[in-house]
């Protein structure tokens, strides 16, 4: 399993400095995601990473080729 780099990072098992290699995920946002992950579950596709606050349309799209779940 690849957590960061070029094949992906895995948004259910990385941390927050981790995430943080996504495109347009700086540590703010990937502490969010981490946070929204420990409250609400698993992410199961990009979309599910819509109701964090700090992720849109245009942030999903720069990351949804990165994402791996």
């Amino acid at each position: 399993m690849t957590v960061g780099g070029e094949a992906g990072v895995d948004v259910n098992r990385a941390t927050a400095e981790e995430l943080t290699a996504l495109p347009g995920v700086g540590p703010v946002l990937a502490g969010r995601i981490v946070e929204y992950r420990r409250s609400h579950g698993r992410f199961t596709g990009p979309e599910d990473l819509l109701p964090v606050p700090g992720i849109g349309p245009a942030v999903l799209e720069k990351m949804r080729a990165r994402l791996r779940f």
